[in-house]
Order: structure tokens, then C-alpha cells, then sequence
């Protein structure tokens, strides 16, 4: 005796797609149960569809360019630029003020201040493209770029454009006091510098002063092989003071040009605008009706089941 197990007992599909052919026709045979059917499922698709919330992101796109000239001269741009604003630029002073300028997340930061802020900054969007900086400029070579985009998403597509042409804003403007209090006080430490590399010079030539004085009134010749050495020390002093002075003067013009916002140049590419919803009607239309194509044969179906075993109690 041969046992049968369950493998053996299992229809094959073509049994199945039969049933579903039956049911199909059974339910196109029911017209007007499945027209009725049909315009049911048209309206609720039509009302998911209209009472379906979405969220608008626009984008404020900045072309960055670091400043003509000297690229030691002037503080040098971030080269991860995206980390650099999410981190640096955008702290929680600023992004509280902007929360509570628009009123974002007032509900939530009632109860937690930081959780609404945490809502704020993962809404935010910072993207970074053809983003130069990571390259060394060597010198004499044209100025680096990049282009950061900025976006906040909300429900309200008004709040989304102000926030973030606000947020896009907010980075220029801070960007240009970091860079002037960054180069204000490299202009500071390189006239340190300058004057105590003077102030070296000026004693090392008082001492070959003294101690030419010395050498004239008859000195060992040890003496004067300090002397000597001494005096080799003066053109050593002076080319360090050369170079702090070239340096300084270098750092204190790039300073002048941070003061007078013309160093880093934040150029606005694309301002956000308040978005359409032309293309976005136009998806949720694609959307729906394949939904309704796509649906009208299981309905048939659903139908032709229903009917038949209607007929058959």
C-alpha cells in the first residue's frame, strides 16, 4: 500500500486560476451589484486621496566660494561642509529662536524643550554638492566652491518656504562672524608675533652694540669669537621677522575683507519658493486610478464569490 501524503492532495494552480476565471465571470455577470461596487471603491480611493496629508521640502541652494587670493590669508572653508552646519552652525540657540519665531512643535516643547528641538533638526535637510573643499588649493590656484542645499519639511507649505529661506539665511549670516572673529584673531596672534620677533631683534643688536664696545677696548679672543657668533645670529632673526611681518600683513588684509563681507562669498542659487501642487495632484491621480485598474478585477471577483454563494444557499 502506497501512502499519500499532503503534496499528493494539493491542487495544482491551473485549478485555482479556473476558480478565479469563474468567480471573475460569475461577478461580471452581477453588472449592476459590481458597478455599484466599482463607483463605492472610486469614492473611497477619491476620498484617501483627498483627506491624505503631505509635507512640503523646499530647497535653498547656496553656491559657497571661498575668497580670491592668498589661501593662507583667510580662514580656510570646512571640508565636510554638510557636518559642518548641521554642527557648528545649526546649535540650539539659533534653532530655538526660529522654533519659537514660527511657533514649531509648541505642543511638544511644553513638555520637552529638547525633544521638540530633536523634532526640528531631524525635519531639516543639509546636503552638500560638487563640494570642492575637500581638494587642497594649492596656490595661485582659482577659488574653491560648493553648493549647500537647505530644506525643512512641514505640513503647512507657507512655514516650510519661511523656514527655511530663514535656515538659509542663518548660515550665510553666521558663517560671516565665524570667519571675521576667525580672522580677527589670526590677525591678532600674527602681530604677537611680529612684535616679539622686533623685540628679539632689538635686544640682539643692542647685545653685538655692547659687545662691539667691548672689542674696541681689547677683549680675549673668546670674546670675539662670541662675537662673531653673535653677530651671525642677526640675519637669522631678521629673515623670521620678514616672515612674520609678510605673514601679518597677509592675515590683517583678509581680515579687513571678512569685516567688509567680502571674503567668503554665500551666492543664492535657488530661493525657495512656495511649492505647486500641479505635480503632486498629478501623482496622487496616477496613483488612484492605477489603484482602481488594478482593484477592478479583485472586485469582480470579490463579486462573483459573493454571488455564487448566494445562489448556492
Amino acid at each position: 500500500m502506497t501512502l499519500r501524503n499532503w503534496f499528493d492532495e494539493e491542487r495544482p494552480t491551473t485549478v485555482a486560476f479556473e476558480q478565479a476565471v469563474t468567480l471573475f465571470l460569475a461577478g461580471l455577470r452581477r453588472s449592476v451589484v459590481l458597478v455599484v461596487a466599482a463607483c463605492l471603491y472610486a469614492a473611497t480611493l477619491a476620498g484617501v486621496v483627498s483627506w491624505m496629508k503631505y509635507s512640503y521640502a523646499p530647497e535653498y541652494v547656496l553656491r559657497v566660494v571661498e575668497p580670491d587670493g592668498d589661501p593662507v590669508a583667510t580662514p580656510r572653508p570646512p571640508r565636510q561642509l554638510a557636518e559642518y552646519v548641521r554642527k557648528a552652525v545649526f546649535t540650539s540657540e539659533p534653532l530655538l529662536d526660529v522654533m519659537n519665531r514660527h511657533g514649531l512643535y509648541s505642543g511638544l516643547a511644553q513638555s520637552d524643550r529638547r525633544a521638540a528641538l530633536e523634532s526640528f533638526r531631524e525635519d531639516i535637510r543639509v546636503d552638500v554638492r560638487e563640494n570642492y573643499f575637500v581638494e587642497e588649493r594649492p596656490m595661485g590656484a582659482a577659488p574653491r566652491s560648493a553648493r549647500l542645499i537647505v530644506s525643512y519639511r512641514n505640513a503647512d507649505p507657507e512655514v516650510a518656504v519661511s523656514v527655511t529661506r530663514e535656515l538659509g539665511e542663518l548660515v550665510a549670516k553666521r558663517e560671516r562672524v565665524t570667519r571675521e572673529r576667525q580672522a580677527m584673531h589670526a590677525a591678532a596672534l600674527a602681530k604677537e608675533q611680529v612684535d616679539e620677533a622686533r623685540e628679539a631683534l632689538a635686544v640682539r643688536r643692542s647685545e653685538v652694540a655692547s659687545m662691539r664696545e667691548e672689542l674696541d677696548g681689547g677683549v680675549p679672543p673668546a670674546r670675539r669669537v662670541a662675537f662673531i657668533g653673535l653677530l651671525g645670529s642677526l640675519p637669522a632673526i631678521e629673515r623670521t621677522l620678514d616672515q612674520h611681518e609678510r605673514r601679518e600683513a597677509a592675515l590683517a588684509l583678509g581680515a579687513a575683507f571678512e569685516q567688509r563681507g567680502v571674503g567668503m562669498v554665500f551666492e543664492v542659487v535657488d530661493d525657495p519658493s512656495l511649492p505647486t501642487d500641479t505635480q503632486a495632484q498629478k501623482t496622487r491621480a496616477i496613483l488612484a486610478s492605477a489603484a482602481f485598474v488594478l482593484g477592478l478585477p479583485l472586485l469582480a471577483i470579490a463579486v462573483g464569490a459573493f454571488s455564487l454563494s448566494r445562489d448556492r444557499t
